[in-house]
């Protein structure tokens, strides 16, 4: 019987997994489809992204596009993205710098849900178009919060320390 739940828990826990990583997976094939374009493979990027892991972030995904095409409409590639994104997803920031040859733009969407923070942050630019998501549990959240400008020196000081 206690076999059964355990099967039971991690056939939920991989359900889970597998619906949230769905989201980051659409919004890779819908890149890949729209602009005909395929994501890097990077070797051994999970075992990277397993050792070094900023502070109380977890469930680090990585997608690189180079020989990407920017397209002239911004709203475009927005609607293509925002169309992979399943319930939930909130827009947080858009940053979008003009120019022909220069332009660039960030979208960031925000997915608060159980004590943790889902972020998506799609950025392209004239020739490389990048897809990250990360999970910040809450207590991280909260102490960036409460003293952002604090927290970030303290990174940068802890940078410094382990570079000398």
């Amino acid at each position: 019987m206690k076999s059964l739940r355990v099967l039971i828990l991690i056939l939920c826990a991989s359900t889970l997994a597998a619906a949230r990583d769905r989201e980051f997976r659409g919004i890779v094939h819908s890149i890949e489809s729209t602009y005909g374009v395929h994501h890097m493979r990077i070797p051994l990027l999970g075992v990277a992204l397993f050792f070094v892991r900023p502070a109380g972030v977890g469930g680090l995904k990585l997608a690189v596009f180079e020989g990407f095409k920017t397209p002239s409409d911004a709203v475009d590639v927005t609607r293509v993205i925002e169309s992979s994104l399943g319930p939930g997803w909130h827009p947080f920031v858009r940053v979008r710098s003009k120019g022909e040859t220069n332009g660039e733009t960030t979208l960031i969407y925000a997915n608060p849900a159980g004590g943790r923070m889902r972020l998506m942050i799609v950025d392209l630019e004239p020739s490389e178009a990048t897809v990250v998501e990360l999970n910040l549990n809450d207590r991280a959240i909260k102490k960036w919060m409460k003293e952002p400008g604090e927290e970030a020196d303290n990174q940068s000081a802890h940078r410094h320390h382990v570079e000398d």
